[in-house]
């Protein structure tokens, strides 16, 4: 509790300073701390509840490998012309869940080799200009979060060490760029939550070590089939854009190590490709709720073992819903409300053993849900959105009834 004593600075032998996660911890940094502690290599001061702006002397540490701010109440610019200067050591600088703000000077990072930085959730603004590609020892870069505004720049594919990129919840717009392909070491791209339009581009195919794409909640369209050649892919998030045509098969053949795809919201027509199955041995999720789907629901989906989520609500889908289904002994969240399914719910959808929502409701369901087992389901932790037909014996057991105009029941 209390403040960081300015006598610290007295230990000016000390190579190593870490007071963290003391939210008790408040006040300012003191100045005295970079004009004494000459020999440091790493200074954190993360997860506490220090306030103020950063003094420059702590940029002019010129030993430092290490410098985490990170998680306080810190404000104000950043001393960037201070921290190239001086800082050709640093390899981690953590600045994230802080209030800093002002710009990224790149061209001055460029002088330093910091290999992690980490800006998220601050309120630097701005744009990512295109000397970022000359921060060519960076090997994650986080600016999630924050008020920057404009395109990707074509500097950024330039950076071939670098292995995680996160730009999401910011203002950017436009296409990404077409050389995006060049970085082959990343493992990790996420952009959700801004305004970038236009297609996949063409040479992402060769990004064969990308573990987790994340694109959602953009403006981007076209057809998805070079997804198919990123042989590494393990989490696909595309939801909320707008994307179009049929979902090519190919991408179940080919991404054996997929454990979760978010394909909903999109423009997808046709039919659930049949190759789904072919990424039973790792796939926990399926998300293709919200597009224009028809056809019926293949059985290659009763293989998918390992399956937790099924969306398929709010398409065109038809037919029955296969009896197999029971089978999905893993299964927790199954909707395929808002379709034109017929016939029964079959009755092993009820007795699987982690299921804790199951949502039928507007479609051509009639029958198949035993009364006494539906009215046992609550105390089982299972939610069941149904419409009475498609309960047997009726709604006696429901905790709430709602008409069918009613868009907010």
């Amino acid at each position: 509790h209390g403040t960081i004593p300015p006598e610290l600075a007295l230990l000016t032998s000390v190579e190593n300073l870490v007071l963290k996660n003391n939210p008790g911890l408040v006040g300012r940094i003191p100045n005295l701390l970079g004009v004494g502690l000459t020999q440091l290599r790493q200074l954190g001061l993360y997860g506490n509840t220090l306030t103020g702006t950063v003094p420059k002397s702590i940029f002019r540490l010129r030993h430092l490998v290490y410098l985490n701010l990170a998680d306080n109440t810190l404000m104000g610019t950043i001393h960037w012309g201070e921290l190239g200067h001086h800082q050709k050591h640093l390899r981690r600088l953590m600045l994230q869940n802080n209030f800093f703000e002002g710009t990224v000077d790149y061209h001055l990072l460029a002088k330093t080799t910091v290999g992690v930085m980490a800006l998220s959730n601050n309120a630097f603004s701005g744009h990512v200009d295109d000397t970022v590609r000359k921060l060519t020892s960076l090997e994650y870069l986080y600016l999630d979060g924050n008020k920057i505004v404009g395109s990707i720049p074509d500097g950024m594919s330039e950076l071939s060490n670098l292995k995680a990129l996160n730009l999401d919840e910011n203002e950017l717009y436009g296409i990404l760029p077409q050389a995006i392909g060049q970085m082959t070491s990343l493992e990790y791209l996420s952009a959700k939550g801004n305004t970038l339009s236009g297609g996949l581009p063409a040479s992402m195919k060769h990004m064969k070590g990308l573990k987790t794409l994340n694109l959602a909640s953009n403006a981007l369209s076209g057809r998805i089939g070079h997804l198919s050649d990123m042989a590494g892919l393990e989490n696909v998030h595309l939801y909320q854009n707008s994307f179009s045509g049929p979902i090519d098969g190919s991408i179940f053949a080919s991404l054996l190590n997929l454990e979760a795809i978010f394909l909903s919201s999109n423009s997808f027509t046709g039919r659930i490709p049949p190759e789904v199955v072919q990424v039973q041995k790792k796939l926990k999720g399926l998300y293709l709720s919200d597009n224009e789907l028809d056809g019926i629901i293949p059985e290659g989906v009763c293989a998918l073992y390992k399956l937790e989520d099924l969306y398929l609500d709010s398409n065109a889908l038809e037919g029955t819903l296969p009896s197999c289904l029971g089978n999905l002994s893993s299964l927790k969240r199954f909707h395929v409300f808002k379709n034109q399914i017929h016939g029964n719910v079959p009755t092993g959808l009820l007795n699987l053993p982690h299921l804790i929502e199951l949502g039928l409701e507007e479609n051509d369901l009639r029958g198949g849900m035993d009364g006494q087992a539906t009215c046992r389901a609550p105390k089982k932790g299972l939610s069941i959105w149904a419409d009475c037909a498609e309960l047997d014996g009726g709604c006696e057991c429901c905790e709430k009834c709602c008409l069918d105009k009613d868009k907010n029941c």
